[in-house]
């Protein structure tokens, strides 16, 4: 049909017969430019191992569903290591460069009442509980305090508490019946840090409620965007991993419990997927929810071209894991949407990030186009010629 098109068009006009003499000269009416290859051209090229990837070509069907719906190649690599880094840390050690709030109560004797302050007799009894508290007593860089009566106590790495028997236990004999009260008032070390998309980024002191990462996200605002698209970048202890927010739920085994000294950075990195070939719309595409089936993600961008397109000829190209252990093989799926059972399945695979769809040329497309181009060329002296009859 195309050859007698082109003959038709020879008889007619010179100008047309020198076009399609071009057109033979690069290998007849179906040698034109095209922005990919055909679906024969490109199982030929797989099938060959031209690339030398070993890509694997799978029809899409039932049968292949298991390796569509497996685990995505995605950042999420899970933060359940990082749950035993450091698991006997707690915000309740005290550290260097800590500040500590301390009370110190007596009962009696009281060797902190005015009294002593005065120089007054030391062993006037006062039934009334005195206190004496001590604010911003900071643990220097060695994690010693100093107190008065007491003199050096090396607090670093312990708790509180531990601090306020040591306290009591050297006060007795100097006072009586003494009782300390401890608290970290600041805390550079028992912190963690936030950065990025979060609403109020910053530095947040832990407490000894233990709180998991998505409490203290809440604290802080929540993030920008949808979770789907931002990228948790947690780091401890010289580690690091990063997973997709909506992948750590609350009370999941990667909502884990933060420790002192724990960064994250959330980044926006939204989840696109993008489509090539004969569509009318070659563009990068963002999913813009938290799940996008296979046929969305077709319907999304008009599907492929009544005019150039091959409708059997529609491939998803995917890196799939084959195993925890093992390397990501290349993988392309063909889909023929001819098949009235292509569209249910398609509604049941669910698009991941950096999956391409290419919509394979039709055989035909070269004729065609060619055809378009000489109507382009001359409809308008038709047009004229037809006017001025």
């Amino acid at each position: 049909m195309a050859n007698g098109i082109c003959d038709f068009m020879m008889r007619k006009n010179s100008a047309v017969r020198l076009i399609v003499m071009a057109s033979a000269t690069l290998g007849g009416c179906t040698t034109l430019p095209s922005n990919g290859p055909t679906a024969g051209e490109l199982i030929k090229s797989v099938e060959r191992n031209d690339s030398g990837l070993g890509i694997r070509l799978i029809d899409f069907s039932h049968a292949s569903m298991q390796s569509l719906t497996s685990t995505p190649l995605a950042a999420s690599t899970g933060f359940e290591d990082l749950r035993r880094e450091g698991a006997a840390d707690s915000p309740e050690i005290v550290r260097p460069g800590d500040t500590l709030s301390i009370s110190i109560y007596e009962v009696g004797v009281s060797l902190f009442s005015a009294q002593s302050a005065a120089g007054g007799d030391l062993q006037v009894s006062n039934p009334v509980a005195n206190a004496q508290r001590m604010s911003g007593v900071q643990v220097d860089e060695n994690g010693d305090i100093q107190l008065p009566y007491i003199g050096t106590i090396s607090a670093s790495g312990l708790t509180p508490r531990a601090i306020e028997q040591i306290v009591e236990q050297k006060l007795r004999g100097l006072s009586q019946s003494p009782r300390a009260v401890i608290s970290i008032t600041d805390s550079v070390n028992g912190t963690v840090y936030m950065s990025g998309v979060v609403r109020r980024p910053g530095r947040y002191r832990l407490s000894v409620a233990h709180e998991q990462l998505r409490g203290y996200l809440a604290i802080a605002g929540g993030v920008e965007g949808d979770p789907s698209d931002v990228i948790v970048k947690l780091t401890r202890s010289g580690v690091t991993r990063e997973m997709r927010l909506s992948d750590v739920q609350i009370g999941s085994p990667n909502d884990v419990r933060l420790l002192p000294g724990d960064q994250m950075e959330f980044l926006q990195r939204p989840r696109t997927y993008t489509v090539f070939g004969a569509s009318d719309r070659i563009s990068q595409v963002p999913f813009t929810s938290e799940t996008l089936s296979l046929a969305e993600a077709i319907a999304r961008v008009g599907g492929p071209s009544d005019a150039r397109a091959n409708s059997r000829g529609v491939f998803l190209f995917r890196m799939v894991s084959e195993g925890p252990d093992k390397p990501a093989r290349p993988t392309i799926y063909r889909l023929n949407l001819m098949k009235p059972a292509t569209y249910f399945l398609a509604q049941q695979v669910a698009m991941q990030d950096k999956d391409l769809i290419y919509f394979a040329n039709s055989v035909s497309g070269p004729p065609t186009k060619l055809i378009g181009i000489i109507n382009q060329l001359f409809g308008p002296f038709v047009t004229a010629r037809a006017l001025t009859q």
